[in-house]
């Protein structure tokens, strides 16, 4: 009987302990591919023969390779300016995923030049910048490509942008 006490008393401990432990780790990496679909209307600033600034607003939806999870189906935003000389081309910009609660990620994009890209094609990386909401205390990074089919109706742009993300939750 003290034996089928003890072994109760010892699995009733365990359960606890390991049940208690798997509440407080933290949740695991989140890894999300998908595309961003979007459109925009640019504003092009001719600085001289060799120079160019672009101004950009870019609102778009975002789509999981999954077709389910986390931001899938989600609004993006996307805002940004883009300069383009005879010594290389710098990118600022901040890209802002809604979710379905209104709750907010905004990432902070960079541009890397990248050789080896189709022609109208631009790559770069990100990390989160800010957030609302559930999304507060989030830590993660993207890997983007984007290409430019041609546009239609014209003087609009429309992007398809390839994006691979990894998101920490908080502690």
């Amino acid at each position: 009987m003290k034996k089928c006490i003890f072994i109760s008393v010892l699995s009733l401990f365990l359960v606890i302990s390991w049940g208690g432990e798997g509440f407080t780790q933290s949740q695991k990496e989140i890894d999300i591919s998908g595309t961003n679909y979007n459109s925009s209307n640019d504003k092009l600033f001719q600085l001289d023969q060799d120079q160019v600034i672009v101004q950009f607003e870019t609102p778009g939806v975002r789509v999981n390779d999954s077709g389910e999870g986390l931001f899938h189906g989600s609004a993006t935003h996307i805002v940004g300016v883009f300069y383009m000389g005879k010594g290389g081309a710098r990118l600022r910009a901040f890209e802002t995923w809604t979710d379905k609660d209104g709750d907010k990620l905004i990432w902070e994009l960079v541009e890397k030049v990248t050789k080896d890209l189709p022609p109208g094609s631009f790559s770069g990386t990100a990390n989160v910048f800010a957030a609302t909401g559930k999304f507060i205390g989030y830590e993660g990074t993207m890997d983007w490509v984007i290409q430019y089919p041609k546009s239609f109706p014209e003087g609009t742009g429309r992007g398809i942008c390839r994006e691979t993300v990894k998101l920490a939750p908080p502690n």
